[in-house]
């Protein structure tokens, strides 16, 4: 799971995303880009897709991208 998101691409779209989009879709894409971190981690750490944890890993990251696509849908006015 970890070299996912070592993989070649990752990091350098995440740069490329800050020098071209506003602020707020940069700081959506963060918070998204570490929700997801942090359930890949607390999988690692032994977080079951049963458990309450989990389900609130996969809450907390539902809304992260949720939040993304809103504010990239009114960057690109299709709200």
């Amino acid at each position: 799971m970890r070299e996912r998101f070592l993989a070649p691409g990752t990091y350098e779209i995440r740069h490329q995303l800050a020098i071209t989009a506003p602020a707020d879709v940069v700081e959506a894409a963060r918070s998204a880009f570490l929700a997801l971190r942090t359930t890949r981690d607390r999988v690692l750490e032994g977080v079951t897709a049963d458990s309450a944890a989990y389900a609130e890993l996969e809450a907390d990251t539902d809304a992260a991208i949720a939040e993304l696509r809103r504010v990239m849908r009114r960057d690109l006015g299709v709200e």
